[in-house]
């Protein structure tokens, strides 16, 4: 449904992201808030890589809840607060992705909301409303 564009035109993506995602017209559009490695029982775990996989276990769920999956994905932007945890980018999206590579942003921020919080993802989704 969503078509992913890498024009030939510009460097080619230098990870696993694309370019662009091209949603159809009259598509469900679902915007997440900005997930944090909290658990349901609110606990937050200890670490980027688990905080990591947390927000995807957090973003799936938002997304089946909503009829959605994660090949609906049009952009995702991550907020971290250690700029070495983009070495966990890969095998977090490979996990949850496969070789879906959506749209997506990395950014190095000083702290978020709560100081134990080390990493959060924004995500939008789109599908046909067929």
């Amino acid at each position: 449904m969503l078509t992913i564009r890498n024009p030939s035109t510009i460097a080619a993506p230098g990870g696993p992201y694309s370019h662009s995602a091209e949603v159809p017209p009259n598509a469900r559009w679902l915007v997440t808030a900005g997930q944090v490695g909290k658990a349901p029982d609110g606990s937050i775990p200890d670490g980027f890589e688990a905080q990591h996989d947390q927000i995807w276990k957090n973003t799936v769920a938002i997304l089946e809840d909503a009829g959605f999956g994660v090949e609906d994905i049009v952009r995702i932007n991550v907020y971290s607060t250690e700029a070495d945890g983009l070495r966990f980018l890969a095998p977090q999206r490979k996990k949850y992705l496969g070789d879906y590579a959506p749209p997506s942003t990395w950014v190095v921020v000083s702290q978020l909301a709560n100081p134990k919080m080390v990493v959060e993802m924004e995500t939008i989704a789109a599908r046909s409303a067929d």
